[in-house]
């Protein structure tokens, strides 16, 4: 698979708003009153996302854009916020709900102007006071909810057209044009429960543990870091019950290189093509991961503003613990504000191997050090004679604290190189 060739693939799934409201819920954000509830699977009670009951762990959490979607789910009203008996004061919130309320039902009109006329609102001013409230554009919740749609119709084993067209599609087209890719696989595919995905995958030793790369045809889709090789594919094949793997060393060994190279900081991951699949928010957060150059860092407040949710600091944290592919997308790069590590999913030792190999690469050129004033005034010395030890220049990290004057060691030098 040549990096340079093949065209990068990160795909979204139908959850694009499942990170914007779990932010909402996590800071308990009273703004969010009206426009979804959560329920937690261990209690069988949903709540509003201000509710000040104890915070649930995410996996116990789903969402429903109403009180009456979770009742009918089989979950009661929290009895401390009572979310099925909240009303809506402010009129842009209000505007904002039944924006929403409008989206979600494929028989309602979906053009803007209209909608915004009809609640007394100009269009660019919803607009912007819907990104506000939802955490995504108008547009990004349509598709959402379309690809919903389409995702619960294929599961009840319906035909791909009358699922396009039930979701909200105008033709079969427009769903394989604008829908399809949200699904992760081919229609055809995810009707089936994913099988017919076919994944290789190859794993190398290196000084921060064994490396597990899976790839599909179109892109490297997993990395994994871990001191088990055995461990790490079987996590794979979890997360991926219907697809087939096979083990394939020669058919992905430039990948291998690249990645053996990235972790002694030779080489940067990012150059290999991705075929990755999250929510709409962790996409946006993983292009910005990707951009970040080898050597330097960004808080995660930076890439929050980067991706345009600038108090979603907590969960940019999140989206980079989501990561399936380490060094490819190089969630190492992100501390916190203060400098400090911050957490990765693979471990802090090896996030701080990384960006200690990382750094002598990329320092900037090292400046000749100052001549003595006294030989500066007698002018300039014979090429014959050596300048002293403390007149050379020297490039010295202070993290692996060692010294050359050049920019790279030589390659004998360098330390874990296998």
């Amino acid at each position: 698979m040549a990096a340079r060739n093949e065209r990068a693939s990160v795909q979204e799934v139908p959850d694009a708003l499942a990170d914007a409201r779990w932010h909402a819920v996590e800071v308990r954000d009273e703004r969010a009153a009206g426009l979804f509830v959560y329920a937690v699977r261990t209690t069988g009670i949903y709540c509003r996302p201000g509710c000040g009951a104890r915070r649930p762990l995410r996996c116990n959490v789903e969402f429903f854009a109403t009180p009456a979607d979770a009742e009918e789910a089989a979950y009661r009203a929290c009895r401390r916020c009572r979310p099925d008996a909240e009303r809506v004061d402010d009129p842009a919130t209000a505007a904002v709900v039944e924006l929403c309320r409008s989206l979600e039902d494929p028989t309602r009109d979906h053009d803007l102007a209209t909608v915004a006329a009809r609640l007394g609102w100009s269009e660019r001013h919803l607009r912007r006071r819907f990104l506000d409230l939802v955490g995504v554009s108008v547009g990004s919740y349509r598709r959402a909810q379309q690809a919903e749609r389409a995702r619960a119709a294929l599961r009840a084993g319906k035909p791909v057209l009358d699922a396009a067209l039930e979701a909200g599609f105008g033709s079969n087209r427009g769903f394989y044009e604008h829908g399809a890719a949200r699904l992760g696989m081919t229609p055809g595919r995810y009707r089936a429960g994913g099988r017919g995905e076919h994944l290789t995958y190859t794993s190398l030793e290196t000084p921060i543990g064994v490396v597990v790369a899976a790839a599909t045809t179109r892109g490297v889709c997993a990395v994994r870091i871990g001191p088990d090789e055995t461990a790490l594919v079987d996590e794979l094949v979890a997360e991926l019950p219907h697809a087939t793997f096979a083990r394939d060393d020669e058919g992905l060994r430039d990948v291998a290189v690249v990645l053996a190279g990235a972790v002694h900081g030779e080489s940067d991951a990012t150059a290999l093509p991705v075929d990755l699949r999250g929510s709409a928010f962790q996409v946006r957060v993983w292009e910005a991961l990707r951009s970040i150059p080898a050597g330097e860092t960004r808080s995660y407040a930076a890439i929050a503003t980067e991706v345009g949710a600038p108090r979603a600091a907590r969960a940019v944290g999140s989206a980079c613990g989501a990561n399936p592919a380490a060094l490819v997308v190089p969630c190492h790069r992100v501390v916190r504000g203060d400098g400090s590590l911050g957490g990765y999913r693979w471990g802090l030792a090896a996030k701080q191997a990384l960006l200690a190999n990382e750094l002598p690469f990329h320092q900037p050129p090292c400046e000749p050090a100052p001549q003595p004033v006294h030989e500066r005034s007698a002018g300039t010395t014979s090429s014959s004679t050596a300048a002293s030890p403390s007149q050379q220049s020297s490039c010295v990290s202070p993290t692996l604290g060692w010294g050359s004057t050049s920019r790279r060691r030589p390659r004998s030098t360098r330390p874990g190189r296998t």
